[in-house]
């Protein structure tokens, strides 16, 4: 013999499922405002540096993706590597090279560049970032530990360095050459713990 549920208790029950699933919206949503919990998925990177006698021009290019059904806005912000012998990159530009080409907008919180990247459900977005930076000591950073909050490692993670008037001395990830004289390393479900970390001397 079928049950069925009394209208009371089917009410009792809609309103717990209503309380827990606004629980749960509310709890993403203050880890979103934190930055406790990315929201996206953070799948690949490709990295390629140009290296100069006394610069370095980065230019990276990161895919995102929304695993949910409905639209989201991530927020992202930008590591910039400087210290005491590294100057703040300059001329930093972040741009969508799909699925909607455009310039992004950055904003500074807190000493460093933000934006949000809104993604459509279930969609795949890729960013280009540029950056110069001086090198006066011959060396240079490129922070990939930051990949470690977004909970999940790199499906593929691809950097490339091409010297220019340089030769390569060091590189704490080995690298191989390529046919173009470039240098280059890549990773699958790559969670990186150092940061890539790398010295040249002008030919």
């Amino acid at each position: 013999m079928a049950v069925n549920v009394a209208p009371s208790t089917r009410s009792r029950q809609w309103c717990f499922l209503m309380l827990n699933w606004s629980a749960v919206v509310a709890l993403l949503a203050f880890s979103y405002l934190l930055g406790w919990s990315p929201v996206a998925r953070f799948e690949r990177e490709q990295i390629t540096i140009s290296v100069h006698p006394d610069h370095i021009l980065v230019d990276g290019v990161y895919f995102y993706r929304n695993p949910f059904p409905f639209p989201i806005v991530q927020g992202l912000s930008i590591p910039l590597p400087a210290d005491d012998t590294h100057p703040t990159p300059v001329d930093l530009q972040v741009e969508e090279l799909s699925p909607r080409p455009h310039v992004l907008n950055l904003r500074y919180l807190w000493g460093r560049p933000r934006f949000d990247l809104a993604l459509l459900q279930n969609e795949s977005v890729c960013l280009h970032v540029h950056y110069y930076q001086q090198a006066p000591t011959s060396d240079a950073r490129y922070i990939l530990t930051t990949t470690q909050p977004w909970l999940r490692p790199l499906q593929v993670g691809e950097y490339v360095l091409i010297p220019r008037g340089i030769k390569l001395l060091h590189s704490n990830y080995p690298l191989a050459s390529t046919l173009g004289g470039a240098a280059q390393f890549q990773k699958q479900q790559f969670m990186p713990h150092q940061d890539w970390v790398f010295s040249w001397k002008a030919q």
